[in-house]
This record gives C-alpha cells, sequence and structure tokens, in this order.
C-alpha cells in the first residue's frame, strides 16, 4: 500500500520526533507500506525550515539523509487536474497531483486543507487514523 506523506508529516517528525506523527512516519517506512512523497514536498520542506528554524536545518539535512534513503521520492506533474480544485490552498494542489501520478493509496497528512476536502483518492487521512489502522 503506497503511502504518500506531506510536509507537515515531516516537520512534525523532525521537530517532535517521540510525537504521534513521527510515530505515523515509522509505520508508513516498513511493510505492507510503501512511503512515497514528492520533489515539491521536499522544497517546501526546505523553505518552511530556513523560513521558522534555519538553526535545525542541519538536524534537517540529517533527517532527510536517513529517511529519503528508504522514501520513493517523485516529480510533481505540472498539469492540473480536475480534483485538485477540491483543495482550498492552491499552494497545495502539486502535492495531490503528486500522489494520484504515483498511485498512492493514501495521503497521510495532519493538513485540514487535504482533511476537509472531498477528495476521495488517494484516502486522505490523518495520523490519528493512521496509527489505528
Amino acid at each position: 500500500m503506497r503511502v504518500m506523506i506531506d510536509t507537515n508529516i515531516f516537520i512534525s517528525a523532525v521537530l517532535f520526533p517521540n510525537g504521534k506523527a513521527a510515530a505515523a512516519l515509522l509505520k508508513a517506512l516498513v511493510s505492507p507500506y510503501q512511503p512515497v512523497t514528492c520533489d515539491y514536498v521536499i522544497d517546501e520542506l526546505r523553505r518552511k525550515f530556513r523560513e521558522k528554524w534555519p538553526e535545525r536545518i542541519t538536524e534537517l539535512d540529517a533527517f532527510l539523509y536517513t529517511s529519503l534513503s528508504v522514501i520513493e521520492v517523485v516529480k510533481t506533474p505540472e498539469t492540473s487536474i480536475a480534483d485538485e480544485n477540491l483543495i482550498r490552498d492552491e499552494k497545495d494542489r502539486p502535492i495531490l497531483r503528486a500522489a494520484l501520478d504515483a498511485g498512492a493509496d493514501l495521503f497521510l497528512t495532519g493538513d485540514k486543507d487535504f482533511l476537509e476536502s472531498a477528495v476521495t483518492d488517494p484516502r486522505i487521512i490523518s495520523v490519528y487514523d493512521f496509527l489505528m489502522m
């Protein structure tokens, strides 16, 4: 089962390594799950850390070095799709495109713009619900 990992999951996992998002990320890294993210998420993650937590960039780099050895990173498609209009925040729409293009079954996120959307493919799932699976 392919699980697309959203930016906020990575941020929480780096900042709070003993938290629920980190536990969900660790769960997504082992069978039967196949973790996937996109280049857009990685770029957004680096940008957010430079803006909000520049003193923790080295920590982020170490985290990415380790985790990206087991997480597939896909290219974000540039062509818009119809379902992306179901996502309120236009900046999040490329991530949905990448999830669909990568054949993700689940989209792991804490972002309300995704969680409250009417998107059904892939299945949008919260950290709590993923941990309860």
